[in-house]
């Protein structure tokens, strides 16, 4: 239905030993094992299994963040994201 599509989603970023980061994003790049995936709102639900690299957020205002992981996973169903992993580095911001 036209009109309908959501513009930003819930992310939340945790690691073994603290959260990372929460809030609204309007894009989220993670490193999945099969290669970098990026999800919007409403996308289809997922699970995925990362790798080393980086998680990319794009925020509602235009922001970019980026955390430095370890291996983890991310989940993805009705507009919440959430990635977990076992370490981060801290926030880098663009």
């Amino acid at each position: 239905m036209a009109g309908t599509e959501k513009t930003s989603m819930q992310v939340t970023i945790v690691s073994a030993d603290k959260p990372v980061w929460s809030g609204q994003a309007r894009s989220v790049t993670v490193p999945a094992t099969m290669g970098s995936m990026g999800i919007m709102p409403d996308h289809e639900p997922i699970l995925a299994l990362l790798k080393e690299g980086d998680v990319s957020v794009q925020t509602p205002d235009g922001g970019k963040r980026s955390f430095h992981v370890d291996s983890g996973f991310a989940s993805f169903d009705t507009n919440i994201l959430t990635v977990a992993v076992d370490h981060s580095m801290d926030d880098q911001q663009g």
